[in-house]
C-alpha cells in the first residue's frame, strides 16, 4: 500500500470552496473553471518538477506565496512578471549569472520550438483527417436538422408544447375552478370561526376565571385584542366596497362585545389582586398571579401590592399572638398561683414538688413527671406563646424571601421604573425578624451576653412556685423551639448580621440566670427533703443524699445543654442527632458558679435538720433497719436533735469522702475545666462543718460524763489522804460508764459506722476531764492512791477497745499525777499487799459489770487481732500494775 499524501494543495482547496484567496475578507463565490489565475495556478502545480528555467539551479518554492504572486512567478501563467519572478526566486545573482540564464533560456525555448515542429511534422495528416470530417458533418446538419424550415430543429418541439396545453386545459381546468370555489368556501366559514371565539370570548373567559385557569384566560384575551387590533375585518367580515355606515356598525359591535371582554378582565384583575393579599398561597400560587397581573399591565404593581400585604399581614399576625400569648401566660398564671399564707409556704410547695420530681429522675420516663410539676400550666402557656410567633414566621418568611430574591434577581419587575427601590422588599424581612426578636426579648428580658447585666429577678410572667427542675425542663423546651426557627430563618440566607444568632445567645444566657436563680432558691430548701429513710445501697447514709447527687447532677446537665454545650440538629424524632459543642467561658464561668454555691446552700441545710425543733416536713419516727438485732427493725426518735445530729454526720462522712469529690469530678470532665482551688475551699468549708457538727454532738455528752467524774472525784465529803483502803469502786464511776453506755447504744442504733469515731472522742474528753480534777487534789495518803488507781484503771480496762494514742497518753499523764501526789506516811510499808487486794476488787468489779458494759468490748465474731488487741490491752493493764508497783516501793524507800 502507498503512502497517503496529506500535503496541502491550496488550489484544491481554493476550487472547492470557490475562493480567490485562504484569506477572504468579504463573502465571494467565484468559478475557477473560468478564471485564468487559478487555472494558470493549478497548471504550474502539475509542472512544478520542470525546474529554474534560468539553469541556476534556484528553487521555486511556493509554498509561502498567495495566488496573486504566484501567478506572477509561474512563467507558464499569462500574468507572469519577470521582476516578481527575479526578485523571489533569484533575489541574489549576479550579473554573469543572469546573462548566463539568458543564454540559457534562449537554448531551452529554441529547442522547445524545434520539437514542436517535429510534432507537427510527424501527425500532419491527422491534422486533415479531422477537419475533412468536420467540416462532413457540419454541411450534413444543415441540410437537415439545422435547415431553415425547421428553424434550426425548434418548431415541431413548440408544436408539441402547444397541443399539450390545449390538451391540460381540457383536463384540468374545471378542476382548478372547483378548488378556487372551494377555498372561498373554507375563507368563509373561516371567517365566521373567527367572529364564534370573538363573541363567544368573554363567556369563556368567565368559565376559565371560575375554573381557575387565569394563564388560559389570558391566552384567550392576548388573542382577542391581537385580532380586534390587526385584523378587525376577519372577526366581523364586511362585504368589499360596503359604506362607511356598515363599517361604523362593524365598529359598534366590536367595541361592546369588547366591553364585555374587558369588564370580565378587570374582575379578574381584581380577584388576582386580592389573592396576592391572601394568606396560605403557595408560591408558585403568588408568582403565577404576578406575572399575569404585569402581562395585563395592570395600575397598581401587583409585586408592591404582595409585598406590602404580606408584610403587613405576617407583622399583624405576630403581634396578636404575642397580645394573645401573653394574656393567656397571665390569667393562666392568676389561676394557678398558689396562696402563701405563711413564710414557710412556699418552701413546703417546692419540697413536696422536689420530692415528687427527684424520685421520678430514677424512672424510666422521668420528663413526663418534670414536665406536669408545680407552674407547668404557665410554661405550657409560654411555650406556646413562643411557637405560635415562630410558626407566624417560619410558615411565611420563606415564601415572601422566596419571591423577594427573585424580584432582587430582576424578575416580576415592570418595563417602566418603580420609586420605590429594590432592596426595601430585603428590609421588610428584616423587619419582620426583628420584630421577633423584639418580642422575646421584651418578654424573657434579654440582654447581651458581654454586657454583665443581669436582672435580679426572674421575668414576671414566669411561675414563682415552680421547681428548678421543671423551670429546667420547660427552658430547654422553649430554647429548642426558638433554635429551631432560628434554624429556619438562617437557612434563608437574608443577610441579617446575625440578628438570629445573637438572640439565641441571649436566650441561653438570660434562661441560664433563671436557671441558676431558680436551681440556688431550691438548694436552700433541699434540707426538706430528707425523711432520713437509710439508703440500702449505701450503709449508714440516708436516700437524701442519692437524692441530691440527682438534683444536683440533673440540673448540672441542663445548664450545660442550655449553655449550649449539647445540641441537636433540626430534625425531629429520632432523625435529631445530638452532638457536643464548646460551651463558652462566660457560661462555664456561670455553671461552676452556681454549681458550688449549691453545694454551700445545701451544707447550710443540713445545720437546719439538727436545730432543736424537727423541721417541718420531718417525720417523727423512722425505720433505721438492724438485721442484727435479732431479726428486728428498731425506730429511732426523730424529734429528739441527737438523733438528726449523728444521721447529719454519718451522712456528712459519705458526702466529704466520696459524693462531693465525685461531683466535682463529673463537673470537671463535662465543662472541661480544673477546679482544684474551688475544690479545696469546699473540702476546707465540709471538713469544718462535720467538724463542728461532730463536737455539737460529742461535747455536750462529754460535758456531761465530766461532770458526774468531777463530782465524784472533787466530792466533799471525800478526804483522799484519809480515805482508807477501797474495798470496792464508787458509784459516780459506774454512772459516768453508764452515761457511756447510753450514748454508746444511741449512736450503734442510729449511726453504727460514727460508733468508733465518737466513742473515742468521748473517752479521750473523758480521760482529759479526769486529769483535770485529779490535779486539783493536793496529797494522796495510801489508801487514796490506791482508791485513785482502782477507779481510773477500772474506766481504763472497761474503755480499752476505745483508747485512742492520745487518750492513753492522758491516762499515763493522770497515773503519774496519783503517784506524785501521793505522800507516805508511817504505816504504808505493806503496799503490795494492798496492792494485791486492789487487784482482787478490780478483778471482781470487772466480772460483776461484765453485762452492763460488755457493748465496750471487742464483738465475738471479729478475727484475731480483736483478740490480740485484748491481750496487748491485758499486757499493757500488767505493765501499768507493776510500774504501779515500783512507784510504790520507790515511795515507800523514801
Amino acid at each position: 500500500m502507498g503512502k497517503i499524501n496529506f500535503t496541502t494543495d491550496e488550489a484544491s482547496i481554493l476550487k472547492a470552496y470557490k475562493l480567490s484567496s485562504q484569506n477572504p475578507t468579504k463573502w465571494e463565490e467565484i468559478d475557477h473553471d473560468l478564471e485564468d489565475p487559478l487555472s494558470d495556478l493549478l497548471t504550474s502545480q502539475s509542472n512544478d518538477g520542470d525546474g529554474d528555467p534560468l539553469g541556476l539551479g534556484g528553487v521555486i518554492d511556493l509554498t509561502s506565496l498567495d495566488a496573486d504572486s504566484k501567478m506572477s512567478v509561474l512563467i507558464s501563467s499569462k500574468s507572469f512578471d519577470p521582476k516578481a519572478f527575479l526578485s523571489a526566486v533569484h533575489p541574489n545573482a549576479t550579473y554573469q549569472d543572469l546573462a548566463a540564464g539568458i543564454t540559457h533560456l534562449q537554448s531551452s525555448i529554441d529547442a522547445r520550438s524545434e520539437a514542436v515542429r517535429v510534432l507537427v511534422e510527424d501527425n500532419f495528416d491527422r491534422f486533415v483527417a479531422v477537419k475533412a470530417s468536420t467540416d462532413a458533418l457540419y454541411a450534413e446538419m444543415r441540410e437537415g436538422l439545422l435547415s431553415d424550415k425547421a428553424e434550426f430543429a425548434s418548431r415541431p418541439l413548440v408544436d408539441y408544447l402547444k397541443r399539450s396545453a390545449v390538451k391540460a386545459n381540457q383536463v384540468f381546468l374545471p378542476t382548478l375552478e372547483n378548488s378556487a370555489k372551494a377555498q372561498k368556501l373554507r375563507t368563509t366559514l373561516g371567517v365566521f370561526e373567527r367572529s364564534k371565539f370573538f363573541f363567544s370570548l368573554p363567556g369563556f373567559l368567565v368559565e376559565s376565571i371560575e375554573a381557575g385557569r387565569y394563564e388560559a384566560a389570558l391566552r384567550q384575551y392576548n388573542k382577542g385584542k391581537f385580532l380586534l387590533d390587526s385584523r378587525p375585518g376577519q372577526l366581523l367580515p364586511v362585504e368589499a366596497g360596503a359604506n362607511a355606515g356598515s363599517t361604523a356598525q362593524q365598529k359598534r359591535i366590536l367595541d361592546k362585545v369588547w366591553a364585555n371582554v374587558e369588564k370580565v378582565m378587570g374582575e379578574m384583575k381584581a380577584l388576582l389582586l386580592a389573592r396576592l393579599q391572601e394568606p396560605g398561597r403557595s408560591v408558585e400560587e403568588m408568582e403565577r398571579g404576578i406575572e399575569i397581573l404585569l402581562e395585563l399591565n395592570v395600575p397598581e404593581d401587583p409585586i408592591w401590592t404582595y409585598f406590602d400585604s404580606q408584610h403587613k399581614r405576617i407583622m399583624d399576625r405576630m403581634s396578636a399572638a404575642y397580645r394573645t400569648g401573653v394574656s393567656i401566660i397571665d390569667a393562666t398564671k392568676s389561676r394557678t398561683a398558689p396562696e402563701l399564707s405563711s413564710p414557710n409556704a412556699l418552701r413546703q410547695i417546692l419540697g413536696a414538688q422536689l420530692q415528687v420530681c427527684i424520685v421520678a429522675l430514677e424512672s424510666k420516663t422521668p420528663e413526663a413527671v418534670i414536665a406536669q410539676a408545680g407552674g407547668h400550666e404557665v410554661w405550657q402557656a409560654i411555650w406556646d406563646m413562643v411557637k405560635n410567633i415562630s410558626e407566624v414566621m417560619v410558615s411565611s418568611l420563606p415564601n415572601f424571601w422566596k419571591i423577594a430574591r427573585s424580584f432582587l434577581e430582576g424578575k416580576f419587575k415592570r418595563p417602566s421604573s418603580s420609586r420605590r427601590s429594590s432592596s426595601q422588599c430585603r428590609q421588610m424581612a428584616l423587619d419582620i425578624i426583628k420584630l421577633y426578636i423584639n418580642f422575646l426579648s421584651e418578654f424573657f428580658i434579654l440582654s447581651d451576653v458581654l454586657s454583665n447585666s443581669s436582672t435580679t429577678n426572674s421575668p414576671e410572667h414566669f411561675p414563682s412556685h415552680s421547681n428548678s427542675l421543671t423551670t429546667a425542663h420547660w427552658l430547654t423546651k422553649i430554647l429548642n423551639e426558638v433554635q429551631d426557627c432560628v434554624a429556619e430563618i438562617g437557612a434563608l440566607e437574608l443577610g441579617e448580621g446575625g440578628l438570629v444568632k445573637g438572640l439565641v445567645e441571649s436566650a441561653r444566657w438570660r434562661f441560664e440566670d433563671v436557671l441558676v436563680r431558680s436551681w440556688l432558691r431550691d438548694a436552700n430548701y433541699m434540707y426538706t427533703l430528707e425523711s432520713f429513710t437509710p439508703d440500702l445501697s449505701t450503709p449508714s447514709t440516708t436516700l437524701y443524699l442519692a437524692h441530691l447527687e440527682s438534683f444536683m447532677r440533673h440540673l448540672a446537665t441542663s445548664a450545660f445543654k442550655i449553655a449550649g454545650g449539647v445540641s441537636t440538629d433540626s430534625g425531629s424524632g429520632v432523625l435529631r442527632v445530638t452532638q457536643q459543642n464548646i460551651v463558652p467561658p462566660a457560661f462555664i464561668s456561670k455553671i461552676t458558679k452556681a454549681f458550688l454555691d449549691a453545694i454551700y446552700a445545701v451544707l447550710d441545710g443540713f445545720v437546719v435538720l439538727v436545730a432543736e425543733e424537727a423541721p417541718p416536713g420531718v417525720g417523727s419516727i423512722v425505720s433505721a433497719g438492724a438485721p442484727e438485732r435479732e431479726g428486728k427493725q428498731e425506730l429511732i426518735d426523730l424529734r429528739d436533735s441527737n438523733t438528726r445530729l449523728l444521721l447529719v454526720i454519718s451522712n456528712f462522712s459519705h458526702l466529704s469522702g466520696s459524693l462531693i469529690p465525685s461531683m466535682l469530678s463529673q463537673l470537671e470532665n463535662a465543662l472541661g475545666i480544673s477546679v482544684e482551688d474551688d475544690r479545696k475551699t469546699l473540702m476546707k468549708a465540709v471538713t469544718a462543718l462535720d467538724k463542728t457538727l461532730f463536737d455539737g454532738y460529742v461535747k455536750p455528752k462529754a460535758a456531761a460524763v465530766a461532770v458526774i467524774l468531777r463530782e465524784g472525784i472533787l466530792d466533799k465529803d471525800m478526804d483522799w489522804y484519809e480515805t482508807p483502803q477501797p474495798t470496792e469502786i464508787r458509784p459516780y464511776m459506774y454512772k459516768a460508764l453508764m452515761g457511756l453506755v447510753e450514748i454508746h447504744a444511741q449512736i450503734s442504733r442510729v449511726s453504727e459506722n460514727l460508733l468508733e469515731r465518737g466513742i473515742y472522742a468521748l473517752v479521750e474528753n473523758v480521760a482529759q476531764d479526769a486529769l483535770l480534777s485529779f490535779k486539783q487534789v493536793k496529797r494522796f495518803g495510801m489508801g487514796g492512791m490506791l482508791r485513785a488507781t482502782l477507779e481510773i484503771e477500772f474506766m481504763h480496762q472497761t474503755l480499752a477497745r476505745y483508747v485512742s494514742p492520745p487518750a492513753a497518753k492522758t491516762l499515763s499523764e493522770l497515773y503519774n499525777k496519783i503517784s506524785q501526789a501521793y505522800a507516805r506516811r508511817p504505816g504504808d510499808e505493806n503496799l503490795q499487799g494492798n496492792l494485791d487486794s486492789v487487784k482482787r476488787t478490780l478483778a471482781e468489779s470487772r466480772r460483776a459489770t461484765g453485762i452492763e458494759f460488755m457493748c465496750f468490748r471487742a464483738a465475738k465474731e471479729r478475727s484475731g487481732k480483736g483478740k490480740k488487741e485484748k491481750d496487748e490491752g491485758r499486757e499493757r493493764g500488767k505493765d501499768r500494775g507493776k510500774d504501779r508497783e515500783g512507784r510504790g516501793d520507790s515511795s515507800t524507800a523514801s
